[in-house]
């Protein structure tokens, strides 16, 4: 009894001890070694003073924070309200996806990353006044979610429309609005809308709740706007009562007249609204509000948060739940044998196929480089016969450029493109040398380059690095045709599996061929060596079908059949 007594004694001491390291950690004293930690770490991108002028700033877009205005865009508080401890602690953990702000959580300890927090907070006096008045953020309500269902999804598809979603993200979400190449921050750098066909690239999490939060919080120093009072339409209204001010609304507007009853109809619903309307504007403004204004908007907020969960899960639904896996392994590309006529750009016959992912990352090898690249990858489906190989290849991008454009704001864009690599030999084994990923050097590589600016025609190039590409004497008879919708190009290829030109690649079945990309997006100033770019990869034309496969299933079938029936008679003769 007594040993069980001190054991149970020791588990709660343990424990409680531990909650107590892990408050402490939530509010550290600022010290010497979180100033040394940020120095080290942080101070190259966002500066020795948390300006975000560090000497990395100019080639990252979106630009470092500057902490000393207190603007943080992920955050788990309402709309105008600093982020907790936690929240600063998990961006530092976890870093900012689709930025260059990595995550810390396998370069720095715990306790570094809650020093960090410590002594970022020193950047802006804000936090200060906070604890001086020990007052704490407003934290988002996440009481009330609605359940993830297709009736959910259906209605937050319509919203989506509704608030004007599409006008930034596109119409199926890829960030390609006719807004998105015209947005800026409010220090005036550009700023891309998220393609929401990506969740890995969600900056704070792509589960349904982190949605939510950028919903009802906004995302601040964005375009990106909070859920408020003036968000939805006839905001504090029942839907049947904005339905009938919607209707006399409309009389009003055409000078119509009111009868009585419409008159005092109309004056009661235009008070409700505006009350509800004024109270959020004063809550967002930091005003105390009455007990019974207060009521006014809680009420009014609850259709707000069920409208926002429900976009919030039509937003989860456009992206699949993971990233994709790279094409390596059971994941490679492996084209498919067709007997007669390949597919082309339209056919329903590629969905029967699923692609292979070819991440792509940016190009910082030579001058001119890219650190921010905006095409995230390469999708690509293949189908091959006795002659020919087609393939289907599709990446994301929110422009269609195919001009070489000034813009006041932005600079020069150029031309869309993509390069597809191969070596002019492929390697007998996996271990032989290939040429150098970027564009080939002593070993040469065989490119096809597309341009946005010719959709209708590819160039087949040979080259020897990076600034050493020529265009071959002899073209081929390589096909292509081309589309841009809705934020994504489609680019379908088809080649003779052989050719006589010593310069192109030949292609057989069963022999595994390195595959590389470079992509560029003309509205992110890629241009020459400036782009998106992948390591060798591989693919493989599969083994065509025996015929075999034919005869072994009625072979199987009659014997089975005859089995059957030799058993049968032997069971009889057996009875008998």
């Amino acid at each position: 009894m007594r040993v069980t007594f001190f054991v149970l004694f020791l588990l709660f001491s343990s424990l409680f001890t531990v909650i107590l390291v892990a408050y402490a950690q939530e509010t550290p004293e600022v010290s010497e070694r979180g100033k040394e930690v940020y120095e080290e770490s942080c101070a190259h991108c966002h500066g020795i003073e948390g300006r975000g002028d560090g000497s990395a700033a100019e080639n990252l877009l979106p630009r470092p924070r500057d902490f000393t205005g207190g603007v943080y865009k992920i955050r788990s508080t309402e709309s105008g309200q600093l982020p907790t401890d936690q929240d600063l602690f998990d961006i530092i953990t976890n870093g900012m996806p689709g930025s260059s702000m990595p995550e810390w959580e396998s370069a720095l300890s715990a306790n570094d990353r809650w020093e960090l927090v410590a002594y970022v907070k020193t950047f802006y006096s804000g936090f200060q006044e906070l604890e001086e008045t020990e007052t704490t953020p407003r934290l988002i309500n996440l009481t009330g979610k609605v359940k993830y269902s297709e009736k959910s999804v259906e209605i937050g598809k319509v919203l989506y429309t509704d608030l004007g979603c599409i006008e930034c993200h596109g119409n199926v979400g890829r960030g390609d609005g006719t807004s998105a190449p015209t947005l800026v921050d409010v220090w005036d750098f550009r700023t891309w809308p998220a393609n929401l066909t990506q969740g890995w690239t969600f900056r704070g999490g792509s589960s349904t709740e982190d949605i939510f939060k950028r919903f009802i919080g906004g995302i601040a120093g964005s375009p990106m706007p909070a859920f408020e009072g003036d968000t939805f339409y006839h905001f504090g209204l029942t839907p049947e009562e904005s339905k009938n001010f919607a209707l006399l609304e409309k009389k009003v507007e055409n000078e119509e007249e009111l009868t009585e009853e419409e008159q005092e109809e109309y004056d009661k619903l235009y008070e409700k609204w505006d009350t509800t309307v004024l109270a959020a504007l004063d809550r967002a403004e930091g005003t105390e509000l009455t007990p019974e204004a207060q009521k006014i908007y809680d009420n009014a907020m609850k259709d707000v948060f069920e409208k926002s969960w429900h976009l919030a899960n039509y937003v989860k639904s456009l992206s699949p739940e993971r990233r994709p896996k790279s094409a390596i392994g059971k994941n490679v590309l492996r084209s498919q044998y067709k007997e007669g006529d390949l597919p082309t750009l339209d056919d329903a016959e590629w969905g029967t196929l699923t692609s292979s992912y070819y991440p792509l990352v940016g190009q910082v090898i030579v001058e001119s480089r890219q650190f921010n690249p905006t095409i995230d990858s390469v999708n690509v489906k293949s189908f091959y016969n006795d002659t020919e190989v087609a393939f289907l290849f599709t990446w994301d991008d929110r422009t269609n450029n195919t001009t070489v454009e000034e813009t006041e704001d932005f600079g020069t864009s150029y031309i869309d493109g993509l390069a597809i690599q191969f070596p002019v030999k492929v390697p007998k084994g996996p271990t032989d040398e290939k040429p150098y990923f970027l564009w080939g050097g002593k070993k040469p590589v065989y490119l096809w380059q597309w341009m946005a600016s010719e959709p209708e025609s590819i160039k087949e190039l040979t080259a020897k690095g990076i600034n050493n590409a020529e265009e071959q004497e002899d073209q081929g008879t390589v096909q292509v045709n081309s589309e841009y919708k809705d934020g994504q190009y489609r680019l379908w290829v088809k080649r003779a599996l052989k050719t006589e030109d010593k310069k192109d690649l030949q292609i057989e079945p069963t022999v595994f061929v390195p595959i590389a990309f470079s992509a560029w997006d003309g509205a992110n100033g890629d241009v020459d060596t400036k782009r998106g770019i992948s390591s060798w990869y591989t693919f493989v034309l599969e083994p065509v079908p025996s015929s075999r496969r034919f005869i072994y299933p009625p072979i199987v079938a009659l014997l089975s059949l005859g089995l059957l029936v030799g058993l049968r008679q032997f069971v009889q003769r057996r009875n008998t």
